[in-house]
């Protein structure tokens, strides 16, 4: 476990900060109850996380994902201005989609089809989760607090997302780029965005796939001065507005200072997009769900049977779940607080209009 992360979080298991954290979020105050119902989901998670640090990964993945759902629950329930435990939708706000037939006796044939398995939301926690975080990715200016939060649209239930779809744009898998090729995100060496010029971003050329290039410039960006080594994308305002970029940051693979490089991804089926909390949990949920109701196929993923060839990019997915949740969790609760607390003014929700770089 993230010594740091969990520290930042350990927080959320006392009654007073909650309280204080709660009041500066929302104006008003939380009671006793309701405090102590976020104390517990923060114990929960925090305990499912170290013991799923300690298991075997026969069942690793099931427990950290129990405690994605735990740590989610209490930001839900922080960040609810009306209404506690009882008011959440007890579900866990996914479904997997036709996995029975994805995932035949035949183990081999099923691991061959672990890239294609499918989820989709249902209502629930999952749901709950997207609405109250806003579907919200933070943009740092630093390199651990977000300076702007940038929400995207809740897209609709019935987009179905793949393993696939997911790995490509999560660069911290990068052991997925040696099965499918080239990711659908690119290093963002530069960003900027104001009223006059609009929204410019570089990405580096050799990472950037087609499929990315051609998908922002169907949606009416520019792509420009590509040289072999990075492309200027860039597009006026009501373009962006129209078609928010999607953006993720790797936290597992960061620089010097443990600065976090920024992405940008060619959106999910249907211009969908998710911030990096909410990919996160469907990660966690997909490695958690195969553990859980298909032992046998993951005992033969993780045990060197054929057809293992997506064991690596698997193995980070749950690397990248059990670092990454707890510390976008952690960045979250601090942007908020700061956003309706210390700073005495609303942070903007998208760049700031002079250009955030």
């Amino acid at each position: 476990m993230d010594t740091k992360n969990w520290h930042d979080l350990m927080s959320m298991e006392s009654q007073d900060i909650v309280q204080q954290r709660f009041e500066r979020i929302h104006a008003k105050g939380l009671s006793a109850r309701r405090a102590r119902e976020i104390n517990a989901a923060a114990k929960q998670a925090r305990e499912y996380f170290r013991n799923s640090s300690n298991a075997d990964y026969s069942v690793r993945p099931l427990l950290t994902f129990y405690g994605v759902a735990s740590l989610s629950r209490a930001l839900v329930l922080l960040l609810r201005a009306e209404g506690g435990e009882e008011c959440l939708t007890p579900r866990h706000g996914l479904e997997t989609v036709g996995w029975r037939k994805m995932l035949p006796s035949c183990t081999s044939t099923g691991l061959g089809n672990l890239r294609l398995l499918k989820i989709r939301s249902c209502g629930g926690l999952f749901s709950d989760f997207m609405e109250h975080t806003r579907n919200t990715v933070l943009l740092k200016v630093g390199a651990f607090f977000g300076n702007s939060g940038l929400s995207y649209d809740i897209p609709d239930e019935a987009v179905e997302i793949s393993v696939d779809d997911l790995f490509r744009r999560i660069p911290d898998v990068e052991d997925y780029s040696m099965l499918s090729g080239r990711f659908h995100c690119a290093l963002a060496n530069d960003l900027s965005f104001n009223n006059k010029d609009g929204l410019r971003v570089v990405v580096v050329d050799k990472q950037a796939s087609a499929e990315l290039i051609d998908y922002y410039t169907s949606q009416g960006y520019n792509a420009s001065s590509r040289d072999g080594t990075s492309c200027v994308l860039s597009c006026d305002m009501e373009t962006a507005l129209k078609g928010l970029p999607l953006f993720i940051y790797t936290y597992l693979n960061k620089g010097a200072g443990w600065f976090h490089f920024l992405h940008m991804a060619k959106p999910f089926p249907r211009g969908a997009c998710y911030s990096q909390l909410c990919i996160t949990y469907m990660v966690s949920y997909i490695l958690g769900m195969l553990a859980r109701y298909y032992p046998t196929h993951w005992m033969a993923l993780i045990h060197g049977s054929k057809g293992d060839s997506l064991w690596p990019a698997m193995s980070r997915a749950q690397e990248v779940v059990k670092h990454t949740f707890p510390e976008l969790v952690a960045e979250f609760i601090r942007w908020k607080v700061y956003e309706n607390g210390e700073a005495k003014h609303a942070l903007p929700t998208i760049l700031d209009e002079d250009g955030a770089k």
